[in-house]
């Protein structure tokens, strides 16, 4: 027995000097997905994200319809309860072409990025954000359709720079961000008169994932001043309902 345990522990220890020399020493390994429909949930169809679950049978489902199934296998009612690590990492280390390639993007992202990416893409089409309009356009030709179509006024403005606007009741100002490094953000400000007052409300009608804060100064003929400050909500869609919140 002391003998076999000495050959298991040197087998054992031979076996890991050799997994430390051949990971130290191999060159990384590439492969390439020709199918995506293998890691999208079998159930909704939708792109696989993590954490990933699996019944004892290894039958996965993605995390939105484990809740919905309540954790219960849609295949063979086992219980869905335990985490598939091996596709996780897969998913983790999957890069793939963004899906506008064809209409003009190069962007090499995360599979798992893929969603969040197309919201930010400058060549993702995008709807008119205005209620009733049907046009769809890319992002950087939302500013001149919404000229055309639905603002009387427009403005350039510069952050961090004021600009000095003239809304009226029941009208719309459209204002571009000027920049030198690729599109700007477009900005709507709306104007309401409501019994308690005339109301202001801004809002960014571009992609994006920061949040653009801006200062809002009133000046009325009596010289009375108004100071509000905020954060502009970025909206898929201006209606002509009046905001409940972020508003002047």
């Amino acid at each position: 027995m002391v003998g076999f345990s000495e050959d298991g522990n040197n087998s054992t220890s031979q076996k890991r000097q050799r997994t430390s020399r051949d990971t130290k020493g191999k060159k990384k390994r590439t492969a390439t997905l020709h199918d995506l429909d293998a890691i999208e949930c079998p159930l909704c169809f939708d792109p696989l994200t993590i954490p990933i679950f699996q019944c004892d049978n290894g039958h996965i489902a993605c995390f939105t319809c484990l809740h919905k199934l309540k954790q219960k296998c849609a295949t063979c009612s086992l219980k869905t309860r335990s985490r598939n690590r091996a596709l996780e990492r897969v998913l983790e280390l999957l890069r793939v072409p963004c899906p506008n390639v064809e209409l003009g993007c190069s962007e090499i992202i995360s599979f798992s990025e893929t969603s969040t990416h197309l919201e930010i893409c400058a060549f993702t089409q995008r709807a008119c954000p205005f209620s009733s309009c049907d046009f769809v356009c890319f992002n950087k030709d939302l500013y001149e359709h919404s000229i055309a179509k639905h603002c009387e006024s427009s403005y350039m403005f510069e952050c961090g720079k004021p600009v000095f606007i003239y809304p009226m009741s029941g009208k719309r100002v459209i204002l571009k961000e000027q920049t030198t490094e690729g599109e700007g953000e477009i900005v709507i400000v709306e104007c309401f008169d409501t019994p308690q007052g005339r109301i202001f409300y801004a809002s960014c009608i571009g992609p994006g994932e920061e949040e653009l804060s801006y200062t809002f100064k009133l000046f009325s003929s009596c010289s009375d001043r108004l100071w509000f400050e905020s954060d502009l909500n970025r909206v898929r869609q201006v209606s002509n309902e009046l905001p409940d919140e972020h508003f002047c």
